[in-house]
């Protein structure tokens, strides 16, 4: 049975890889170009909260769903594992993905005031990849402190996710636009292998 602490770890850097904060960092200072530094504190708060309150539903939520319609295990891990090997081949590709937002609702958010829940919170945050790595380690938590270690390890995330926001002028400087587009393919090849295992593991139980 797996502990908590080894849950807690893998699910923070698997949620890590598929939130990536740095990679969020350029789309966030390009869809709040004309906010003060003050006002994209707030929206950084605001959708990290959110995007917390959304990944706890669904690790909440999972279990019963899933019995009620009688999706079983491995078809999640499937699902999911296929899922999330299209989101890491376009982050091998150095893109964006598409589970995230697109160049039009960039352009929107550009002329809105407040971009914290759309599309800061969902899809950027908290989008398909997100909710398809809780729903997938939902079914991996068996005892009270393991079930305890996903939102823990999801607040650290989002917790992680909300400085890395609130200090993106400084660190879309440090980083650049080479080195954010280095650390995604990086995330992206490491993504990859996780999904393919999730892919196997949904197999080998349903055989």
């Amino acid at each position: 049975m797996e502990s908590a602490f080894g849950l807690f770890t893998a699910f923070a850097v698997q949620l890590f890889i598929i939130v990536d904060p740095v990679a969020g960092v350029p789309v966030f200072l390009s869809i709040t170009p004309n906010n003060t530094r003050e006002e994209r504190r707030v929206m950084a708060m605001r959708g990290c909260g959110t995007a917390f309150l959304i990944v706890l539903f669904f690790i909440l939520a999972g279990p019963p769903l899933f019995r009620y319609f009688g999706i079983e295990t491995p078809s999640v891990r499937i699902c999911g594992g296929i899922l999330l090997f299209v989101i890491a081949l376009e982050m091998l590709y150095g893109r964006i993905t598409g589970t995230g937002t697109s160049p039009r609702e960039e352009r929107l958010a550009e002329a809105k005031e407040d971009i914290s829940i759309t599309p800061l919170a969902v899809p950027l945050l908290a989008g398909p990849g997100a909710i398809t790595t809780a729903l997938v380690f939902t079914d991996r938590a068996h005892t009270f402190l393991a079930w305890l270690a996903l939102p823990t390890a999801a607040a650290a995330v989002f917790a992680v996710t909300y400085f890395a926001l609130l200090r993106a002028d400084t660190l879309g400087r440090w980083i650049g636009t080479l080195g954010a587009v280095v650390l995604m393919r990086i995330m992206g090849l490491i993504l990859a292998f996780l999904s393919v295992q999730y892919v196997v593991d949904g197999i080998s139980a349903l055989l």
